[in-house]
Formats: C-alpha cells, sequence, structure tokens
C-alpha cells in the first residue's frame, strides 16, 4: 500500500485528523491529492484540540447507502433521532442567514426540552423530566457517536459535530428554506 492511501485510510478510520496530526503543509496537500484521486474531498472542522480535517464523499458523489426498503443496507433514523437532531441544529444555528457549522453551544435540556411538543405547561415540565432519561437523551448518545453532534464534552452542552460541516450547500438551503419547521422550544407566556 502507498503511503498516500495509507494516509487516506488513516484518515477515515479516525474519523477527525487534527490539522497538528496531518504535520506541514506538505502532509496536508498528500492528504488532499489522495482524497482528490477517490473523489473524497477534506473538510475542515473544529474538534475539542483545535482545527482538523475530516474525510468525506466529493460533492455530487456521495453514494446511496442502500436500497430503500432492504433492512440489511438501508437504515433509517429513529423519529427521536431526527427531532433531536433538527432540535438541536435550530438551537446551535440561531441565524439561518450565518453559515451551520460550527454554530453555538446550546445546554442539553434545551434540545430535550424542545423535543417534547407544545402545549400544558405543567404537562410540558413533566414531559421535559421525562426526557431526560428517554430515547431523546439516547438520541443525543447517537448522534454524537455518528458525528452529527460534537463528542460529549462533559459540560452538559450540545454542539454541531463534524458530519454537519460536510453536508452541501444544497442540503444547507434546504434547511433554510424550512429554518421555521426546526423544532425549538417555545416561551410560553
Amino acid at each position: 500500500m502507498n503511503e498516500d492511501a495509507y494516509l487516506l485510510a488513516r484518515a477515515r478510520a479516525v474519523r477527525i485528523v487534527p490539522l497538528t496530526a496531518v504535520g506541514a503543509a506538505d502532509g496536508l496537500s498528500v492528504l488532499r491529492r489522495a482524497a482528490d484521486d477517490v473523489q473524497r474531498r477534506l473538510v475542515d472542522v473544529e474538534a475539542a484540540g483545535g482545527p482538523a480535517v475530516m474525510v468525506r464523499w466529493a460533492p455530487d458523489v456521495e453514494p446511496v447507502s442502500g436500497a430503500v426498503g432492504d433492512p440489511l443496507t438501508h437504515r433509517e433514523a429513529a423519529p427521536s433521532q431526527s427531532l433531536t437532531l433538527g432540535a438541536a441544529v435550530r438551537l446551535c444555528w440561531p441565524d439561518p442567514e450565518l453559515t451551520l457549522y460550527p454554530g453555538g453551544a446550546v445546554a442539553e435540556e434545551d434540545v430535550l426540552a424542545a423535543c417534547v411538543p407544545p402545549g400544558d405547561g405543567l404537562l410540558r415540565e413533566g414531559m421535559a423530566l421525562i426526557a431526560q432519561t428517554s430515547a431523546y437523551r439516547s438520541a443525543l448518545r447517537v448522534l454524537r457517536a455518528c458525528g452529527y453532534l460534537a463528542a460529549d464534552a462533559g459540560d452538559g452542552m450540545v454542539r454541531l459535530g463534524p458530519v454537519v460541516a460536510a453536508w452541501s450547500e444544497r442540503d444547507v438551503d434546504e434547511l433554510r428554506r424550512g429554518y421555521d419547521l426546526l423544532p425549538c422550544q417555545v416561551e410560553e407566556g
């Protein structure tokens, strides 16, 4: 295996490569060239230790992840995961005119509360309490493990993850058009 292919395989395996690990500009250009050779691209992301890169498919090349309806190759996100991701995106991205990634940080409790349906304030408080240990809390763990949300830093905050940085401009534009449909906690007055 040549050195370029090895670097690319390692970058894909570890998911996020800190720029300090890549080394000098030569190391980054070698990794970028290796990615380009196989229709991939490097996406700049923020990691715990500072700037980093992540290997993703080149625009308009990403293959379908299995045949729809085939349970062995196609996996749909659970509704709780989709709702939790929608709430996190909305709350971490308060202004859709700005860039989506890296966005801001928001308290986990705010994301969980945004997943609870609007209604009676007392009922809402009770449901928000249940949400602390429910499928929504589990969805946060899954979304972090998959890279949609940043790894848990232990500070009780939710941040958008590196996978969001790799979303196409077309996908982000779609989110902008439907921004008001994303779940968010509405202050009841």
